[in-house]
């Protein structure tokens, strides 16, 4: 070998090394930031180190902490809060929506103003008074539909109309809608409403009605939707040679939305509880699984645990437990070396029924895995929850139900379940 390519081996073998020496400080230099922010973030937290690969004399193979920062701004957004007086209103108190929605429903409806090119020749549009509306069609019953949060135009008449005749019309014309929509008869003789997808096939009825959901858990109806119904509904009319009969314009049912919009977002709310760690160490991932399994908890849906529904009715968790702490979820396989500082118990209000029985029994299953586990019982806020604050978010709770219902919406419905964001 010649000098020349000797020399080049030699400093090829040097700018390696110094490549090496300085991707090591620099790996160890981010390995001590990482370290020392897991620090601050479990300080901060109130947990006194950080378990895992990072703290002295432990292993990749031992428990780590999972002390992230938390809980999810949306939950704790949503949540109710211990510190509001029993008396005192629910949800942060009365909107002015109400007074402005019931304000509304006293305003006289005008005819639907069709347009030359959509009137039905045959027959003609009325108006029909809110008042009537809910005379005909009885709020808060599933089987009929309702004047509170429906956009319904009514067909009357003596009948009797076939099912399948009926039905098929419907069919044919309602994949243009996007919202829960629904044609609903009144039963030939027996004088009951009821959705004709429902019904035996020998099925008939006097009168029909087509109702569409103005709001849902994607936002308010759009007009261009609303008059797409209206063409479904004159299709009907025009078939069976019925009159249409409605309690208020598209111009007012889009700002109903509007109004129902608000009212969803207002009461789309969650009750929860916090478990939080009296050891520094935070809980044990198995210890979490074995206990809330012993509570009649299953892991599942989302990577948490859940308490299911047994009934038919309402939403299919009553409620459930999620990690504390960012992500919020738990990994199954790494479970029996896992640990974090806390636990949420949450429900959504208007989607279970009998909200406040549901969360007796969420208190009851946080407080078990508080004298199981080791923790202290909490809420959104971090204050220690006393016999007092449960019964302030329990109070909030029976309001918050009582308002869904005055709108017809039962909590826990299949109305409640399309109505809110599950």
């Amino acid at each position: 070998m010649d000098l020349q390519n000797a020399l080049l081996l030699i400093g090829a073998v040097i700018i390696v090394a110094v490549a090496i020496t300085t991707y090591d400080k620099a790996r160890l230099n981010t390995r001590e930031r990482r370290r020392k922010a897991r620090q601050a973030a479990a300080r901060s937290s109130g947990l006194d180190d950080v378990a895992g690969d990072t703290k002295a004399g432990k292993t990749a193979s031992e428990p780590f902490l999972d002390i992230n920062p938390g809980p999810p701004v949306d939950l704790q957004k949503r949540s109710l809060t211990s510190d509001v007086p029993v008396s005192g209103p629910a949800a942060g108190g009365d909107p002015p929506f109400f007074e402005e929605l019931e304000s509304f429903e006293q305003v006289a409806a005008k005819p639907l103003d069709l347009g030359p090119d959509m009137r039905r020749p045959s027959a003609s549009s009325q108006r029909t008074a809110p008042d009537d509306m809910e005379r005909v069609f009885p709020r808060g019953r599933e089987d009929a539909p309702n004047p509170k949060i429906d956009f319904i135009v009514h067909l009357p008449g003596r009948g009797p109309v076939l099912r399948d005749q009926a039905l098929g019309i419907f069919k044919q014309n309602e994949y243009v809608l996007e919202k829960p929509r629904q044609l609903y008869g009144l039963r030939y003789l027996v004088r009951r409403w009821s959705p004709l997808g429902r019904d035996p096939d020998d099925a008939q009825y006097s009168d029909l009605a087509v109702a569409i959901q103005m709001v849902d858990a994607t936002g308010p109806i759009a007009e261009s939707e609303l008059s797409a119904f209206v063409q479904v509904a004159l299709k009907l009319a025009d078939a069976f040679n019925r009159p249409t009969m409605l309690a208020m314009t598209i111009e007012q049912a889009l700002t109903r939305a509007k109004e129902l919009q608000q009212f969803a977002e207002t009461y789309d709310v969650i009750a929860s509880v916090n478990v939080l760690a009296d050891d520094a160490q935070g809980f044990s991932g198995r210890e979490i699984a074995q206990t809330a399994r012993d509570q009649g908890m299953h892991f599942g849906a989302m990577n948490i645990f859940h308490i299911k529904n047994e009934n038919s009715t309402g939403c299919r968790h009553l409620f459930s437990m999620a990690n504390l702490y960012q992500p919020g979820t738990f990994d199954s396989e790494t479970m029996d070396r896992w640990r974090t500082g806390g636990l949420t118990f949450f429900m959504t209000i208007p989607c279970v029924c009998e909200p406040t029985r549901v969360f007796e029994t969420m208190v009851e299953t946080a407080k078990a895995l508080c004298d199981t586990l080791g923790g202290r019982l909490t809420d959104q806020n971090g204050k220690l929850l006393t016999a007092e604050g449960i019964t302030a978010i329990q109070q909030q709770i029976k309001r918050i139900a009582a308002d869904i219902n005055a709108q017809g919406i039962v909590p826990g419905s299949e109305v409640a379940l399309r109505f809110f964001s599950a």
